[in-house]
């Protein structure tokens, strides 16, 4: 029986360790955190097949004079850190091109299709349906001038045949009459799920897997080296033998795979959450996507909580709570909050890959070590997905959809 190590246990680690183990394998985790701890912990909990739009996309070209010079609640940066990675922001928007978004577009739709399809059969065999709202996914606009900027989006939504419903103003009030504004429109996701507490979900996921056999190690994973024909994985006192290494270390993969000669052109995008109690319950099903703010909220009854857009800076940079406060500001009209239920706001670091689309895939330079990272802002959506596609690829099977884009050696590394 092969032995397969994973480094990393947020989401996609945890799925393609599932996967492979019902597949028959030996499979370890690695990681210094608990299990969808980190950046699982702090996304929208969002499941959907619909979100196909990358950032990187000829829209942001066109707003990048406003992103750059006026203060924005979706997105915030260091001047310091953009002048730093000055080549990676460069390529970065070398990507903002239509024929990139649109083949990009088609690919994460099968990918989302597949992990959506996956995450259903692991909620009904974790028991995590009392987890779930359906729909999960709405996104509202204030104005008109707004929502017309959003055709652009639904043109590729339904070049993609994805299913949604647009929602007037009396449509919204009608079916979430808690909301204290008149949102414009509304899109309503029809294959999507709410994951009402994505760590619950990671943690059912982890629990399956150590059911099924799995190992895991709360330990940092110093090092990874390839030695007779194996892999010896470098632990905090000891160190473990494999057959085959997964990286699924989201924005640190980059440390580890440095250290074998690959340059990965990977940043990542900070975001922030804070959760609230409500003056009274509140009747919301699917998350939120306040468009015009740049931020999404979701709601528990008595309990909400609330996401950051993007802020892109350093890795290891101290908190800034300004992005986030300004959100909770614009929140406070919307819903009627009450007491801060988080003392400080959590920080997370979503993986961009400068194209916006994951790596996923065998290494280049070395035999038995695969990619699975990079998932960017929908790490949960395609996480199932892309663990089904790396066991058929261990399994020397036909992946289960193309990959071609997603494939590590579409870079020179």
């Amino acid at each position: 029986m092969k032995k397969i190590v994973i480094i990393g246990s947020g989401i996609v680690g945890i799925c393609t360790a599932v996967e492979l183990i019902n597949r028959g394998f030996s499979v370890t985790l690695i990681d210094p955190n608990e299990p969808g701890s980190q950046t699982s912990y702090g996304n929208a909990g969002v499941l959907t097949d619909s979100s196909l739009m990358i950032i990187n996309n000829p829209q942001l070209l066109r707003s990048l004079f406003s992103l750059i010079f006026k203060r924005n609640t979706s997105f915030r940066y260091s001047k310091l850190f953009v002048f730093s990675r000055l080549s990676w922001v460069i390529n970065f928007l070398m990507f903002s091109k239509k024929k990139h978004m649109e083949i990009a577009a088609k690919v994460l739709r099968e990918l989302q299709v597949l992990s959506l399809k996956t995450h259903k059969k692991l909620i009904k065999k974790t028991n995590s349906n009392n987890n779930i709202e359906a729909p999960g996914w709405l996104k509202v606009f204030k104005t008109q001038l707004s929502y017309e900027n959003y055709t652009y989006e639904l043109d590729v939504l339904d070049k993609n045949k994805a299913k949604y419903t647009i929602l007037n103003t009396k449509q919204i009030k009608k079916q979430f009459p808690d909301l204290q504004i008149e949102y414009y429109k509304g899109i309503l996701f029809k294959n999507s799920l709410r994951v009402k507490s994505p760590i619950e979900l990671s943690k059912n996921y982890f629990k399956y897997f150590i059911k099924s056999g799995g190992s895991f190690y709360k330990e940092i994973c110093e090092d990874i080296k390839f030695i007779n024909g194996h892999w010896t994985v470098l632990l905090n006192e000891n160190k473990k033998i494999f057959d085959e290494v997964v990286i699924c270390a989201g924005p640190w993969s980059k440390d580890f795979l440095s250290n074998l000669g690959y340059k990965i052109p990977l940043a990542w995008e900070r975001g922030y959450h804070h959760h609230f109690s409500t003056k009274k319950d509140i009747d919301l099903g699917p998350a939120i996507h306040d468009v015009d703010g740049g931020f999404v909220y979701s709601c528990n009854k008595n309990e909400i909580r609330v996401t950051s857009g993007v802020e892109l800076t350093f890795r290891e940079a101290a908190i800034n709570e300004e992005q986030i406060n300004d959100i909770v500001q614009k929140l406070k009209t919307i819903l009627p909050l009450k007491n801060k239920l988080t003392k400080t706001p959590w920080l997370g670091s979503r993986p961009t890959i400068a194209d916006s689309l994951p790596m996923i895939g065998k290494a280049p330079k070395h035999k038995n070590l695969w990619f699975n990272f990079g998932h960017n802002h929908i790490g949960l959506s395609t996480s199932a997905g892309s663990g089904v596609v790396i066991a058929d690829m261990i399994e020397n099977k036909k992946t289960s959809i193309n990959i071609d884009l997603f494939l590590p050696d579409r870079f020179i590394l």
